[in-house]
């Protein structure tokens, strides 16, 4: 069995990396693995936390028997997850690469199944093995978001989000890869942040490499808590896909292009239905396909969980939530892809800082 580093990045996740390294520990871990954690400057306790967890972890009968600490602090003056992740590779002694985030919760035996399954595939030419994500929150907005996030009106098709069921995809949720596929495309691009796993996937699947999707692999993932956070993350997420396709000149789904059509296609008809009224009635379909989509993550979704919500006050504000949050999920995307596909032919038009991208890093 090779040696495997887990790589997690974090700022500021005091609220969280506690329970997301514990999720992670188990003793087939902690005797076949290290942690790098890699902060970027975190503001709060977040550093604290980390030593604490490193002393207690240090002390287990498991822990003891290693030669080398199981877990190391690496700082990140970059700040984006991009940067942190390539430094702890670079740092890393394992053999295999495990990239974890702060903010999530990981289902038993993680890691191993993993790195078991990356082995089990390579002779096919996996270079990337990894599960779907499974959003999360606590408080009504929180609960509301996560919905939205786990139904196609918000996230299309796309595979690592819904995690229906196993197979070849083109790209999941973190990620495993040896350690010298990564070091052979060049790592990951600061530049595409925060798109930089999709961007990372896409240079395997043009170096002829397969990506492997395990849908028993759900991770929890606890989402923004407010639609405000929720736009400036969708926005950024905008952003760095249309760095993507810029970059590579390929999108890697047509999905990709529904939210920039929603936007223009409801925007124009909303102005031009003052001098033709019946275009109103493509904002008034949308709102339709979005009233759909939360009637169905209301009803079905939210009672497969098992939340009870008792107050029809409170049912109806989740509603209203679920509808806000997909329409923040298309629009700030967009808006997001849009103005940086312009930025970026600007400047490449006036021969600036940014001439045409190549397929490498």
């Amino acid at each position: 069995m090779a040696f495997v580093s887990i790589v997690m990045p974090c700022f500021n996740e005091e609220k969280y990396i506690s329970q997301a390294i514990e999720s992670l520990l188990d003793d087939w871990v902690i005797e076949n693995c290290e942690l790098i954690v890699v902060d970027g400057g975190s503001v709060d306790k977040t550093k604290e936390i980390v030593e604490a967890l490193s002393q207690k972890i240090g002390e287990t009968s498991t822990a003891s028997k290693r030669t080398t600490p199981f877990l190391r602090i690496l700082n990140n003056s970059a700040r984006i997850q991009a940067s942190g992740m390539n430094k702890g590779i670079e740092e890393a002694k394992g053999e295999i690469i495990v990239r974890a985030d702060a903010h999530c919760l990981y289902p038993e035996g993680y890691v191993r199944r993993c790195v078991e399954l990356l082995e089990k595939l390579e002779k096919e030419g996996v270079a990337n093995v990894g599960g779907f994500i499974k959003p999360v929150g606590n408080g009504l907005i929180q609960q509301a978001i996560a919905l939205a996030l786990k139904n196609p009106v918000g996230v299309g098709d796309s595979r690592w989000h819904l995690g229906r069921k196993s197979g070849y995809v083109d790209t999941v949720y973190l990620g495993t890869f040896r350690k010298k596929e990564l070091e052979a495309i060049g790592l990951y691009d600061p530049k595409a942040h925060p798109n930089e796993d999709a961007e990372l996937n896409l240079r395997l699947l043009k170096a002829g490499k397969k990506i492997y999707l395990d849908g028993s692999l759900g991770v929890f993932y606890f989402v923004r808590e407010s639609l405000r956070s929720l736009a400036k993350q969708y926005f950024h997420y905008g952003q760095g896909r249309a760095y993507t396709t810029w970059k590579h000149r390929r999108l890697t789904s047509w999905r990709q292009l529904a939210p920039v059509a929603v936007m223009i296609g409801v925007g124009t008809s909303l102005i031009a239905g003052f001098f033709w009224p019946p275009l109103w009635l493509i904002p008034a379909g949308y709102l339709l396909v979005l009233i759909g989509g939360a009637t169905s993550s209301f009803y079905f979704e939210a009672k497969r969980s098992e939340r009870v919500i008792p107050k029809l006050k409170t049912k109806g504000r989740l509603f209203i939530l679920i509808i806000a949050s997909f329409a923040v999920i298309h629009f700030c995307w967009a808006a997001g892809f849009i103005s940086k596909i312009f930025k970026l032919f600007w400047a490449n038009f006036q021969r600036k800082s940014l001439p045409f991208p190549t397929a490498h890093v």
